[in-house]
């Protein structure tokens, strides 16, 4: 995933104006875009139109996280899930050296494996872009990205950002016949579970600017406390209090944990994170990509399968584990010789399925 925010934007810039009619070329750090008459006034900017992206500044027409146009095109992709289809061209696919990068990317435990043959053929990838939103004492928003192998369900990282220099050809949505059915509703379960690591890793810095603050409060919240008590019990020892002012501070002295723990609860509401995340946009990806037919020797025994050579990040897709049918690089064979993920290793799924 690349490091530089301004990418993702305005990737979703460039794809929410194309699917909806638009003409958008690339000119540096800016956008020109030709609207429809409709989605300008939608949108509030003019048919034609110069959209910066990127830091904040004082172009009128400035894309930045949490400038108003940003929220304006973000409410606009929101009402409807848009779905794209984009055909993908390349001059040169890898024909050779396979095995070696196969070798790179892959760990199989207790076998080895070769490349046998390849063979041509068209691949689907299914790109969902979701919008997250973190909020605490502050709050941060920004793309999250997830592409999908639409036949195996298999994770491929960085597919948005090699897809700003591929050669594209965006299609008409009602071309999609495959974007239906029960492999969708399979991405869709998957994307769910891998949106929460991912996710996580987005807000990082967040989450632990937010803990710091946390900590450095209650730090300060145990201190006043603390010299509160010492203050009130010092002040029991002077002469001339009744027996009365003296049961009262102390009365008021053992509510000081109770009162403490309110207040650092309301510290921990202040500092709790709450994260909402929404499907923003959807699109097909079709490719030519490279089927690699594979062998593993487990021992004596050989387990045939395949894998795919993805020409958008050159590289080859994960594997599908058997048992949770997560993307791996991390193979195990079990006494079966189904391909499994670490955390399926230890038991198999698959074959208590079987």
């Amino acid at each position: 995933m690349s490091s530089d925010p301004n990418v993702h934007l305005e990737s979703f810039v460039t794809r929410f104006f194309s699917i909806r009619g638009a003409d958008v070329e690339k000119r540096g750090r800016c956008l020109d875009v030709l609207s429809p008459p409709e989605l300008a006034r939608q949108i509030g900017i003019p048919e034609f139109c110069n959209l910066k992206v990127g830091n904040p500044g004082e172009e009128r027409y400035a894309i930045h996280y949490g400038s108003p146009l940003l929220e304006k095109i973000a409410e606009a992709a929101c009402e409807t899930v848009p779905l794209a289809l984009v055909s993908l061209s390349f001059h040169y696919i890898k024909s050779e050296g396979f095995d070696r990068l196969m070798e790179e990317l892959f760990t199989l435990h207790g076998a080895l494996a070769r490349v046998e043959k390849t063979a041509a053929q068209r691949a689907e990838y299914l790109l969902l872009m979701c919008r997250y939103l973190a909020q605490s004492d502050e709050q941060k928003e920004g793309l999250l990205p997830l592409a999908f192998n639409l036949e195996t369900g298999a994770p491929v990282g960085s597919l948005e950002t090699m897809l700003v220099t591929a050669d594209k050809r965006f299609e008409p949505a009602g071309s999609i016949a495959a974007f239906h059915g029960e492999k969708v509703r399979k991405i869709i379960r998957w994307a769910r579970a891998r949106a929460a690591d991912l996710l996580e890793d987005e807000i990082e810095p967040f989450r632990e600017s937010m803990n710091r603050r946390f900590r450095r409060d209650i730090a300060n919240l145990e201190t006043y406390y603390a010299e509160l008590k010492e203050e009130m019990t010092e002040s029991l020892g002077r002469s001339g209090l009744s027996e009365q002012l003296i049961r009262n501070r102390k009365e008021k002295i053992a509510l000081i944990p109770d009162e403490m723990a309110k207040k650092r609860e309301d510290l921990s509401n202040k500092y709790s994170i709450r994260v909402k995340l929404e499907l923003s946009g959807a699109m097909l990806i079709r490719t030519p990509a490279v089927r690699l037919h594979c062998v593993a020797t487990v021992g004596r025994r050989k387990r045939p399968f395949s894998l795919l050579y993805n020409p958008i990040d050159k590289s080859i897709d994960p594997l599908v584990c058997a048992g949770c049918g997560q993307g791996t690089y991390q193979v195990h064979f079990c006494n079966r010789l189904h391909l499994l993920c670490p955390r399926c290793a230890p038991r198999c799924p698959a074959c208590s399925r079987d």
